[in-house]
C-alpha cells in the first residue's frame, strides 16, 4: 500500500489525519524493523508488514494499484553472465488488474 492510498484509507475514519502523520507512521514503522518499503518502480514506494514470505508484485499500469503474488520463478541464476553472483532478486509484472480487464471487455 503507498503512503497516499493508506492516507485515503484512513481519512474515511478521521478526517483529521494529515499526510505528514502517515509518512511519519510509515517511517518508523521501516525503522523499527515492522515494515518494508518497497519501490516498484521509480519514484512508487510501497508499504508492506516485514514478516511476509519472499513474494514478487504486480502492477496495474491503469489504477496503479499492487498486488502480491504468490511463488517464485526458479532458477534464474542461469540468466546471470559468467562470473555474476546473484543475492537476491525482486520480479514486478505490469499489466491490468481484474477489475480494470473488465472495465476495457477483457
Amino acid at each position: 500500500m503507498s503512503a497516499n492510498e493508506l492516507w485515503e484509507l484512513l481519512r474515511e475514519e478521521s478526517q483529521s489525519v494529515g499526510l505528514a502523520t502517515v509518512y511519519r507512521a510509515l517511517r518508523r514503522g521501516v525503522e523499527e524493523g515492522r515494515l518494508v518499503a518497497v519501490e516498484l518502480q521509480a519514484g512508487s514506494v510501497r508499504y508492506e508488514p516485514a514478516n511476509l514470505k519472499h513474494h514478487h508484485h504486480f502492477l496495474c499500469s491503469r489504477c496503479e494499484r499492487a498486488f502480491d503474488l504468490d511463488g517464485c520463478v526458479r532458477q534464474l541464476e542461469r540468466l546471470l553472465p559468467a562470473g555474476f553472483r546473484m543475492s537476491g532478486h525482486e520480479i514486478l509484472l505490469f499489466g491490468n488488474c481484474a477489475d480494470c480487464a473488465s472495465e476495457e471487455g477483457g
